[in-house]
């Protein structure tokens, strides 16, 4: 079992020894020679030790509104501050939402862009008030972008406090014409999600905001890193409801949920009377929280196969994987859920996975296994390391991928020529890595060019570097990329000249565009 947490002169003679074909010109990677004794198995516990805080509901209007010059020192790009009315029976909310904006850019601006992801389906969306202080401030909603004309200019290194109330009604995840895969916003007949449920900034590149359209074709988000502070009042909800929530727990008590999340890309939730909830700890302190049903324990004539209990495992075991050798998560909770919905999806601090890998469950070999560390390493790549998700999606999912075959080579070596076979070359994938989302026709052809065609390039790349040299420079990007949104050139350029020199084939071979044009790491 390959042991990537480097650290001896004697594993780096081992790793250098191994010589690695090419992904797509054998069946699969030789085997690598040194092992590590694996841990054991958590026992999960079926308790959660939150202790009640009698904290003040916070309001949107308890502090003062200005623009103010030049900003705080300290204040964060984006803070977001949303107390919100939910009605679970009736599958509504009405929010109020507070937006304190930092503008970092060097120009100053006369507008301010927001993303409105629910409006992009009508009927969910409807945004009731924008205020400046008591002032309306002018604003027009069109789609997904919503336009907030500022009454005075706000100069660079300014900072605005705006006031948006809102409802939603949130969708039925099997409604007519529904992509079910998008049920992190939605509710089925035991669980409601709010996955990027609020507006939040658009990203200033140059002189204008970045908004992409929403396709069914992967994810078309760009994301800043903000502060969010959020309150939950919940009305009209069954007994023993439970919230699945990242982020530190203010007030944790029936009705009432309050969570601080700083440094994050968004706040997403779930919520079911259902759930039955796991926990795990990772040697560096993090705790796991695995929200399952029922049906996740699948009952065989030999008896019930705890198929949570495994899951929970893999995701104890990756994320402390992933922190050594991507750098430490930047929370101490990780929330993982059941999904009534297919595949998986990364938030910040926050994951689902699909119940049908629970219910379909068999062992290593099994999607569950695949998908919970893939996952889980969106926390780095998307989570501490951003990227246009449009544009450059191979950034975040080829990376993820990646990171689960890594997770394989660490705790299940014999399963690597397996992990390639079933993963990646049963598929005959084709493509460019780095097309943008917008380049394909079917969803099995984007995965195909992005995820498995981009793990393969990953894996020539480590060998034309050498191990050591490979994950050194994954640890590199994910250090100084951390809470910003970064480009493949930026990636590329924290290679030395030779590095890229060697590197010059596999781009040759992957990209359309292998040229790369290099820029300063710290721009």
């Amino acid at each position: 079992m390959l042991k990537l947490r480097l650290s001896t002169c004697a594993l780096l003679l081992i790793l250098t020894a191994c010589a690695f074909a090419r992904a797509d010109e054998a069946a699969s990677p030789p085997m690598a020679t040194h092992a590590r004794p694996l841990q054991m198995t958590p026992v999960p516990t079926l308790q959660r030790d939150v202790q009640p805080v009698a904290t003040p509901q916070p309001t949107t209007t308890d502090a003062p509104v200005a623009i103010r010059c030049p900003a705080e020192v300290d204040a964060p790009p984006v803070r977001y501050t949303i107390v919100a009315a939910v009605n679970f029976a009736q599958h509504s909310l009405q929010a109020e939402q507070r937006v304190e904006y930092v503008n970092r850019s060097v120009q100053a601006l006369d507008q301010v862009v927001m993303t409105v992801r629910p409006n992009s389906v009508p009927g969910l969306f409807s945004l009731e008030s924008a205020k400046l202080g008591t002032d309306d401030l002018p604003h027009k909603l069109v789609g997904q972008r919503l336009t907030l004309d500022l009454p005075q200019q706000l100069d660079p290194g300014c900072a605005i406090q705006f006031s948006l109330s809102f409802e939603l009604q949130i969708p039925a995840m099997d409604r007519d014409g529904a992509d079910i895969r998008k049920g992190y916003l939605g509710y089925s007949s035991r669980q409601t999600n709010l996955g990027h449920w609020t507006p939040t900034l658009a990203v200033r590149q140059g002189d204008a905001w970045l908004l992409h359209d929403e396709i069914p074709i992967g994810e078309q988000g760009v994301l800043d890193s903000a502060d969010w502070d959020v309150t939950l009042n919940i009305t009209d909800a069954p007994d023993g409801l439970q919230v699945a929530a990242p982020g530190n727990i203010e007030t944790s008590e029936p009705g009432h949920w309050r969570y601080r999340l700083p440094a994050a890309r968004d706040f997403s939730l779930s919520m079911s009377a259902d759930y039955n909830l796991t926990t795990s700890e990772t040697e560096g302190g993090v705790t796991i929280e695995m929200y399952t049903f029922d049906d996740a324990l699948i009952q065989t004539d030999a008896g019930a196969i705890n198929s949570p209990a495994f899951a929970l495992d893999v995701a104890t075991k990756s994320l402390g994987m992933y922190a050594d050798l991507f750098g430490p998560l930047s929370y101490s909770r990780m929330v993982v859920v059941q999904g009534d919905f297919p595949d998986g999806m990364e938030f910040s601090g926050l994951v689902f996975v699909g119940g049908e890998y629970f219910r379909g469950f068999g062992g290593p070999t099994s999607y569950l296994m695949m998908i919970s560390a893939h996952e889980i390493a969106h926390q780095w790549w998307y989570g501490r390391v951003g990227n246009d998700q449009a544009l450059d999606p191979w950034l975040d999912e080829a990376l993820a991928t990646y990171s689960e075959y890594a997770f394989v080579e660490e705790y299940f070596p014999a399963l690597k020529d397996w992990w390639w076979s079933f993963r990646v070359d049963n598929f005959s994938p084709e493509g460019f890595v780095d097309s943008t989302v917008y380049e394909f026709e079917t969803r099995r052809e984007y995965i195909n060019a992005v995820y498995l065609r981009g793990v393969r390039m990953l894996q020539d790349l480590r060998s034309d570097l050498g191990t050591e040299a490979f994950f050194d420079w994954l640890r590199r990007y994910a250090d100084a990329g951390a809470g910003r949104l970064v480009t493949p050139e930026f990636f590329w350029s924290l290679l030395t000249p030779e590095q890229l020199n060697a590197t010059a084939g596999t781009r040759e071979k992957y990209l359309k565009q292998p040229q790369i044009v290099v820029i300063a790491p710290g721009n």
